[in-house]
């Protein structure tokens, strides 16, 4: 079946990656690195919303001095920028974390006794439901 390179640019309509699929087809270094290359532009995007929460709150500052906007309105976005920073600073700690880690050359079953692999097999199915539970969780979580 031909890949729809449209649909690849698009995360909204593409296949979900599968956490099984994805384990038992790609090396461990290749693992680790798309791990880390997934926490880096998700830092980096966090840290330009966090660098524009910022600009905000600086912008707002002086209004809130002259009496043209309330103190609580200051106050709130300038919470709402330590969420972004807090979250900005566990995912860059995530990723050191990730780019420290030593992983073996190869795929994940090589590193296993042939005598366990059936039983992560299953361990790995487990896990991988369990990832995409918490994401459909997650997805229709009820709104506030």
């Amino acid at each position: 079946m031909p890949i729809d390179r449209t649909a690849a640019l698009c995360p909204g309509v593409r296949e979900p990656l599968s956490v099984e699929a994805a384990v038992l087809a790609r090396d461990m270094t290749v693992l680790k690195r798309e791990a880390a290359d997934s926490l880096a532009a998700l830092g980096a995007a966090h840290a330009l919303v966090s660098s524009a929460r910022l600009a905000q709150v600086q912008e707002l500052r002086p209004r809130v001095i002259d009496g043209q906007v309330p103190g609580e309105t200051l106050m709130a976005l300038a919470a709402e920028y330590q969420g972004w920073q807090g979250d900005q600073v566990r995912l860059f700690d995530a990723l050191a974390l990730v780019l420290r880690m030593r992983v073996p050359q190869g795929l994940v079953l090589d590193q296993l006794d042939p005598g366990l692999q059936e039983q992560a097999r299953s361990h790995l199915e487990a896990l991988s439901l369990e990832y995409q539970r918490r994401l459909l969780a997650e997805q229709f979580r009820p709104s506030v």
